[in-house]
């Protein structure tokens, strides 16, 4: 089987987890973390050519440590899950507003630091595409959930509105357990707080901005009639267990990958000489976009999460892949 096509395979088994991850048993208990991280490293397992590194992530050091801060706050666990709860409670912030958060990982604490704040609008604009199509995607065909999706990660967003709310970091040290190589890296984690009018201000100018960027009035129509359902997915608090989350993230920066091994071999495809190569290219292409198409019409947040990212969404993903690691 060639590589795109196992990346695509691969994506569709780990979306399986993430829906597995979240799942209850017929007796009414919750699958427990231990059996969906099974899931998972079964899916890992079965995709022999994606890089995968078997490796343990340990925190070494972290904001405030030497004034016995922990190092992860203790509401900060609940708001990647999607509760704000406790962050709201800890910092007397308004029970309406909305808080959002962005992570980045480099080997300069300072440099994490800028980057987290660069990274805030590309993990928003992503969110925003999801809610887009979640809430759209199932009253569109294929052509038009293509063109839908492709404006949709184009649009840029400027936010603001927004007050920092808290930042912290950890110094996170991961071992590679094939070579025992040992590598430090810092994250840097910045929370945001928005009143809720401005959130919704922001959800409207983003679908406004997409709409008015369609070239077709009929699919202009579809999408502006489907306001109200993306309006209602941006403002739902959606709550998810340890094991579906970590799941959604292992999909999200296999997707990511696959994007951009999809994107060479459209690059390829434009220069191969061999019609059986070309070929082969074309099916490898139309395969990926394929499952991508039926994960983002299903209209569930796991599955649009999974498959809405792009290769240029790398950045802030591996960075939440690592603070999964250490977090939980």
């Amino acid at each position: 089987m060639n590589k795109v096509l196992r990346n695509t395979a691969f994506f569709a088994v780990v979306v399986m987890a993430v829906l597995c991850a979240g799942c209850k048993t017929t007796g009414g208990s919750t699958t427990t973390d231990a059996a969906a991280d099974a899931v998972v490293a079964a899916a890992v397992a079965s995709a022999s050519n994606v890089d995968i590194v078997p490796n343990r992530s340990v925190i070494r050091d972290w904001s405030n440590r030497n004034i016995g801060m922990p190092p992860t706050p203790v509401w900060f666990p609940s708001l990647v899950l999607g509760n704000s709860a406790p962050v709201k409670q800890d910092f007397g912030i308004n029970g309406t507003a909305r808080v959002k958060y962005s992570v980045a990982q480099r080997r300069n604490r300072d440099e994490a630091r800028v980057q987290a704040g660069l990274l805030f609008a590309a993990k928003t604009a992503n969110e925003l595409k999801q809610y887009v199509v979640t809430g759209a995607g199932s009253v569109l065909d294929d052509g038009e959930l293509d063109i839908v999706e492709e404006i949709a990660t184009a649009t840029k967003i400027t936010i603001m509105g927004n007050d920092p709310v808290a930042d912290f970091w950890q110094l996170v040290e991961t071992e590679d357990l094939t070579t025992r190589q040992k590598t430090q890296e810092y994250l840097w984690y910045i929370v945001y707080s928005m009143p809720d009018a401005t959130w919704k201000a922001l959800v409207r100018k983003y679908t406004n901005d997409i709409i008015g960027q369609l070239p077709n009035r009929a699919v202009q129509t579809k999408v502006a009639q489907a306001f109200s359902d993306i309006e209602a997915a941006a403002t739902r608090e959606r709550e998810q267990a340890e094991a579906e989350f970590k799941a959604q993230i292992a999909a999200q920066e296999q997707k990511a990958k696959a994007d951009e091994r999809v994107r060479l071999a459209e690059i390829n495809q434009q220069t191969v000489a061999n019609s059986q190569s070309e070929r082969t290219a074309r099916t490898e292409i139309e395969a990926n976009a394929s499952a991508q198409r039926a994960a983002l019409r299903s209209g569930d947040p796991a599955k649009v999460a999974a498959a809405s990212v792009r290769s240029g969404d790398i950045d802030w993903i591996s960075a939440l892949g690592t603070a999964a690691k250490v977090v939980f």
